[in-house]
């Protein structure tokens, strides 16, 4: 089980190139039962993309079920064009980070890993 974020992370890989605000790991903060609303834009990777979210007490999506789970992995090419979650949370966090499928199975976290 993944842990979840307190605050946001920068990915140390990118700093020798320069870039000091690559977020790898982002944390936004919710009100409990807060909806948000998450919108693919685009891709520039030919890889399967996605978001993966997940609170301390656990997101809905209404549209499908009102089964809570404790984090959700949105993926471009089968999420609706947008979807809204309803997110619990005690501590007010939102984890948020990306993941990607080469076509061996979710990846995240990687040396190259943005969000």
């Amino acid at each position: 089980m993944m842990d979840i974020g307190r605050k946001r992370i920068y990915n140390d890989a990118f700093y020798e190139k320069g870039l000091e605000n690559v977020v790898l790991w982002d944390v936004q903060n919710i009100k409990n039962e807060q909806l948000i609303r998450v919108r693919f834009i685009s891709k520039s990777s030919l890889h399967r993309q996605g978001l993966w979210l997940r609170t301390d007490e656990g997101i809905v999506i209404p549209e499908l079920s009102d089964e809570v789970f404790p984090g959700v992995s949105l993926w471009e090419d089968t999420a609706p064009k947008e979807v809204v979650c309803n997110c619990f949370s005690k501590d007010g966090n939102l984890s948020v980070y990306n993941i990607w499928d080469k076509g061996n199975g979710r990846q995240s976290q990687g040396y190259t890993s943005v969000c």
